[in-house]
């Protein structure tokens, strides 16, 4: 067998030089960064520039609500006046109303929910008729106790109807 070769092992040789090569490297890494920050830069310039035009059309269409509205209890008290339950009244009054054969026109119903009363202005064409609707509404399950409170003959119109207003407990 041959002999190896002999391999020469230099520890105290200088750095390979290439100053070149490595600086220039080193400004193509710098330029990447500079470059893909700005753009970073821009991209969320551009996200806040969009997040404000989307809270100004959100804004835009949100109803605009008074300061008083914007407690909790002012909101609860619409909460409940709009919990009220109008159908079962307003259905029991057109039927009290088809049941005297129409001869009665109702002018004005106003509630007031925190008492549990109803008032109600209408006008018949003779007391009597208005006498039979307030015993109609006495048998309604909605109203307790209804109560004619005032009555007065209109002279000024040619038929001379009778305007009445009644009061009521409302069950809500």
């Amino acid at each position: 067998m041959s002999k190896p070769a002999a391999l020469y092992l230099d520890f105290v040789a200088g750095p390979h030089r290439a100053p070149i090569v490595g600086a220039s490297l080193c400004a193509i890494g710098l330029a990447v960064a500079i470059t893909v920050g700005l753009m970073f830069d821009s991209q969320v310039n551009e996200r806040n520039r969009l997040d404000a035009e989307l809270n100004a059309v959100t804004a835009a269409r949100s109803p605009k609500l008074p300061g008083s509205l914007k407690s909790g209890e002012d909101a609860a008290k619409i909460e409940a006046e709009l919990s009220i339950p109008w159908s079962q009244l307003l259905t029991e009054l057109e039927a009290a109303g088809q049941d005297s054969e129409s001869t009665v026109s109702l002018l004005q119903v106003e509630p007031d929910p925190a008492k549990h009363v109803v008032r109600i202005t209408a006008e018949t064409r003779s007391l009597p008729a208005a006498l039979s609707y307030l015993q109609r509404l006495q048998k309604s399950t909605v109203l307790r106790y209804p109560m004619l409170e005032s009555h007065e003959l209109k002279k000024d119109d040619p038929e001379h109807p009778v305007r009445v207003k009644l009061v009521a407990e409302w069950r809500t």
